[in-house]
C-alpha cells in the first residue's frame, strides 16, 4: 500500500508541476549569391513545419525551433532559384550556422517592371509585353553603354547615324522611340535619334523595353516604343562601392567608380565614368575619317532618397554628360566644268553637354494608393565647328535644347482585380539655335491620361487606356490603347495589344534652316517660307496604329519561350525632300514635309533556357517586312534627273532577317566564367550617312549581310574582385562602304566591389 501511494504521488506531481525549461535551439546562417558571393537580403527562410523569417541586409538569419531533432528548411527569393530542402539539426543558443547559396534565375520572369503600365508588376504577370535587360546580362557580356546592352535585345536594331547610336524598334526609326532615364525624358536629338552611347551602364540596374506605341502613357515621341534606363536604387543602412576599368584597342579606356551610402532615413548613390578613345580610320586612302571619331566623354550621376515618414519620401537625382569628338571630313565643295566633284578636307570638332535634374515627392499607403509628384528639367547643349586644314574657322552650329516637365501620377487599387492609374503633366521645350528663324516658338503641352486594369478572373487581365494631349504647335490629340492577357495555365500566357500613337513635329522640323554651303545643300523647316512664292508647309503630327499578339510559355524547368506577330501602320511621316537646285546648292534645296505612309510587320521568336546549373542559352529571331505605301516626293539627282519613288519601295536600313544568340556559363567552384554572343543581319536597303533625303536615283543599293561573334572570359573571387578579357567582332568583318565597323577589338579590365560596412 505504501508503494502504491508513492507511485500515485509521483504521477500526480509529474502531471501538475511545470516541466523544466528546455534549452533554446535554433538554426542561423547567411544566404548569399552563388555566383558573386554577395549577401541576399529579403530572402525567405522557412521551416517546413510552418515558421519563417526574412534575411537581414547582410543576408543573415536565425530561426527558432521547438526541438533539436532534424528540421527541414527551404530558402526562396523572387530573383533566385529556390534552394533544395535542407535537413539540419537545430542547436542550443544558435550555434548551428550555415552558408546557403542561391543560383540567380537565368531569366527574369519575377523581376518587377513598371514602364509598360506605370505601376509595378511581375514580368510574368504584366499585361503589356516588356523586354528586360538586367545588370547580370550586361555584366556578363562586358557592355558598358546602353547601346551595347540593347544590341542583344529582340526586335531592337542599333543603327549608327549622324546622331550616333540610335535604337530602331520593329522597323520604326529611333527618332520615333522615346528614351527615358528613371521615367524622365532624355533630350538631345541632333539628327533625330538619341545617341545611346552617351549613357553609361555604371549606375544602371536594368533596361526595360516596351515595343509598340507608348503614346497613351508617355505622349509624343513614343510612337515606336519606349526604352526606360533604370538606375540603381539608393538603399538604407548600407555603405559600399565599386571600381571598374578597362583598356583596349584604339587606345580606349574607361575607368569608373561608384559609391553608395545609406543611414536609417537617408540613402544616396554617386558615380562617375570617363571614356576616351583615339578612334580609328579603316580607309587610309582618303582624308575622310571612315570609322569612329576620337572621343572624350565624362558621365556623372547621383540619386538620393529621404524617408520623411512611413508613407512619405523625397527623392532627387542629377546627371551630367560632357563629350567632345574630333574627326576629318572630306566634302565635295562644287562641280568643275566637266561635272567632276572638287573635294576639300576639314577638321570637325563636336561638343555635347547634357545636364539633368529632378525632385519628387512620393506617397505609399498600405499598398492600395501610391502617388508621385515630380519636377524634372534638362538642358542639352550641342556645338559643332568646322576648320580648314590651315586651322581657320569655316562653319559652325550651336543648339541648346531645354525641356521641363511637371507631372503627377497615381495608382489606386480599388478592389481585388481593379487598379486605376491616372496622371497629369505639363511640358515646356525650347530650342535655341543659329539655324532657326526668329519666328520659332517654344513647344508647350498639357496632358492627362487614365488607365484601368481589370482582372475579372484569375485567367484574364484587361487593360484599356486613353490620353488627351494638347500642343500649342498643332492642337490636340487623343491616344487610346487596349491590352489583353489570358493565362491558359500559369505557365502559358497570350497577350494582345492595339494602340494609337503619334509624334508631334519638332521645333527643328518646323523652323529649321541648315545652310550647309560647304557640302552644297540647304534644309528648310516646314514653316519657313520657301521659294519666290514664300510657300510654307503646314506640318501635321505623325500618327500610327500599332498592334501585336504573342504566346508565351515559361517555367523554371522549361525556360521562357515567346512568339509574337506585330503590325504597325504609319501615316504622315516627316522627312526632308528635295525641291530644286540653285546657285551654290548643287546638291539641292530640301524642305521638311509629311511625305510617307508605311507599314512594318513581322514575327519575333525568343527562347531562354538553362542548359545546366552553370550554363544559360538565349536565342532570338526577327523577321521584318516593311513597305512604303505611297509618297508624293520626287527625288532629283544632283545631275538634274528626276525619278518618282514608286509604291512598294522599302524603308532604308532595315534587314528582313535578324538572328541573335547568347551563351553564358559560370563555374561557382573556380569562379571562372565565359559568355559568347553574336548576331546575324541579312542585307538591307542602304543610304550613306552623308546623303540627304532617301535614296536618289536607281537602281536600289543594298548593304550585304553581316555576322558578328563576341567573347568575354572572366574570373571572380569571393572578395569582390573580377578580371576579364573581352574580344568583339572576332571575325573582323568590316566594310567601309556600308559602315560595318569597328574591326576586331580586344579589352582587358577589372571590377572590384568594396563592402565598406
Amino acid at each position: 500500500m505504501k508503494y502504491a501511494l508513492s507511485w500515485i504521488t509521483t504521477i500526480l506531481l509529474a502531471t501538475l508541476l511545470p516541466a523544466p525549461p528546455v534549452a533554446a535551439a535554433s538554426v542561423s546562417g547567411q544566404v548569399v549569391d552563388a555566383e558573386t558571393g554577395k549577401p541576399i537580403p529579403g530572402a525567405t527562410v522557412r521551416l517546413l513545419e510552418g515558421k519563417s523569417v526574412a534575411t537581414d541586409k547582410h543576408g543573415g538569419f536565425q530561426i527558432e525551433s521547438d526541438h533539436t531533432e532534424p528540421v527541414r528548411l527551404l530558402i526562396t527569393h523572387v530573383s533566385y532559384d529556390s534552394s533544395d530542402t535542407l535537413t539540419v539539426t537545430a542547436a542550443p543558443h544558435g550555434t548551428r550556422s550555415l552558408e546557403i547559396r542561391l543560383n540567380p534565375k537565368p531569366w527574369v520572369l519575377n523581376d518587377v517592371v513598371v514602364t509598360g503600365t506605370r505601376s509595378p508588376h511581375l514580368l510574368k504577370d504584366v499585361p503589356v509585353q516588356t523586354e528586360v535587360i538586367t545588370q547580370r546580362d550586361f555584366e556578363r557580356t562586358g557592355a558598358v553603354t546602353v547601346d551595347q546592352a540593347l544590341a542583344s535585345a529582340i526586335g531592337v536594331q542599333i543603327t549608327e547615324d549622324l546622331s550616333g547610336q540610335g535604337a530602331q524598334i520593329r522597323g520604326i526609326e529611333g527618332d520615333r522611340v522615346l528614351v527615358l532615364v528613371d521615367g524622365e525624358r532624355a533630350v538631345g536629338r541632333v539628327r533625330g535619334s538619341i545617341d545611346l552611347s552617351q549613357f553609361s551602364l555604371s549606375n544602371v540596374r536594368k533596361i526595360e523595353v516596351v515595343k509598340g506605341t507608348g503614346s497613351t502613357l508617355y505622349g509624343s515621341d513614343a510612337m515606336g516604343g519606349v526604352i526606360n534606363i533604370i538606375t540603381k536604387n539608393p538603399r538604407y543602412n548600407t555603405v559600399n562601392g565599386r571600381i571598374y576599368t578597362d583598356f583596349g584597342t584604339h587606345t580606349s579606356y574607361q575607368p569608373s567608380a561608384e559609391f553608395a551610402y545609406g543611414s536609417e532615413k537617408l540613402a544616396l548613390t554617386l558615380g562617375a565614368k570617363w571614356f576616351a578613345t583615339d578612334g580609328f580610320d579603316l580607309d587610309q586612302s582618303t582624308r575622310h575619317t571612315n570609322g569612329v571619331e576620337a572621343t572624350d566623354r565624362v558621365n556623372i550621376n547621383s540619386r538620393a532618397k529621404l524617408q520623411l515618414s512611413p508613407t512619405w519620401s523625397l527623392t532627387g537625382s542629377g546627371r551630367v554628360m560632357w563629350e567632345e569628338k574630333e574627326w576629318i571630313e572630306e566634302e565635295a565643295r562644287s562641280l568643275n566644268a566637266h561635272g567632276d566633284s572638287l573635294f576639300k578636307a576639314f577638321d570637325d570638332v563636336e561638343r555635347n553637354y547634357r545636364y539633368e535634374g529632378s525632385v519628387g515627392l512620393d506617397y505609399l499607403s498600405d499598398d492600395r494608393l501610391s502617388m508621385s509628384l515630380r519636377l524634372f528639367g534638362t538642358l542639352y547643349d550641342h556645338d559643332w565647328h568646322k576648320y580648314d586644314t590651315a586651322g581657320f574657322w569655316v562653319d559652325t552650329s550651336r543648339t541648346e535644347d531645354v525641356f521641363a516637365e511637371l507631372s503627377y501620377n497615381a495608382n489606386y487599387t480599388i478592389a481585388e482585380g481593379h487598379v486605376a492609374t491616372a496622371g497629369l503633366s505639363a511640358t515646356h521645350q525650347d530650342l535655341s539655335s543659329t539655324e532657326l528663324i526668329d519666328a520659332a516658338e517654344p513647344d508647350r503641352s498639357i496632358a492627362t491620361y487614365l488607365q484601368y486594369e481589370y482582372a475579372p478572373t484569375e485567367h484574364w487581365s484587361i487593360l484599356p487606356g486613353i490620353r488627351y494631349e494638347r500642343h500649342n504647335s498643332f492642337g490636340s490629340h487623343v491616344n487610346p490603347s487596349f491590352n489583353l492577357m489570358y493565362s491558359l495555365v500559369d505557365r502559358i500566357k497570350l497577350r494582345g495589344f492595339v494602340g494609337y500613337g503619334f509624334r508631334a513635329p519638332s521645333i527643328k522640323e518646323q523652323y529649321f534652316i541648315f545652310d550647309h554651303t560647304a557640302a552644297g545643300y540647304i534644309v528648310y523647316g516646314g514653316r519657313v517660307p520657301f521659294g519666290k512664292s514664300g510657300q510654307t508647309s503646314d506640318l501635321k503630327e505623325e500618327v500610327s496604329i500599332n498592334s501585336s499578339i504573342s504566346a508565351e510559355l515559361s517555367s523554371a524547368s522549361l525556360g521562357l519561350h515567346r512568339v509574337t506577330y506585330y503590325y504597325n501602320h504609319l501615316e504622315d511621316l516627316i522627312d526632308f525632300e528635295l525641291q530644286d537646285f540653285a546657285e551654290g546648292y548643287w546638291r539641292g534645296r530640301y524642305v521638311y514635309r509629311n511625305v510617307d505612309a508605311a507599314v512594318t510587320q513581322g514575327i519575333e521568336w525568343q527562347s531562354r533556357l538553362r542548359l545546366s546549373d552553370a550554363v544559360d542559352l538565349s536565342v532570338s529571331y526577327t523577321y521584318l517586312h516593311n513597305v512604303i505605301l505611297d509618297t508624293d516626293s520626287i527625288a532629283l539627282s544632283p545631275g538634274g534627273d528626276t525619278t518618282r519613288t514608286e509604291q512598294g519601295n522599302k524603308l532604308i536600313n532595315r534587314p528582313d532577317h535578324s538572328l541573335k544568340w547568347y551563351l553564358t556559363g559560370f563555374h561557382r567552384g573556380t569562379g571562372l566564367g565565359a559568355s559568347v554572343w553574336g548576331s546575324f543581319h541579312s542585307k538591307k536597303l542602304f543610304i550613306s550617312q552623308s546623303n540627304t533625303g532617301e535614296q536618289e536615283g536607281t537602281p536600289d543599293e543594298y548593304a550585304p549581310a553581316r555576322t558578328t561573334l563576341n567573347l568575354n572570359v572572366f574570373k571572380r573571387w569571393q572578395n569582390g574582385l573580377e578580371i576579364f578579357v573581352r574580344m568583339e567582332n572576332m571575325f573582323d568583318q568590316t566594310d567601309v562602304t556600308y559602315g560595318y565597323w569597328p574591326g576586331r577589338q580586344v579589352f582587358v579590365g577589372l571590377t572590384y566591389d568594396l563592402a565598406l560596412q
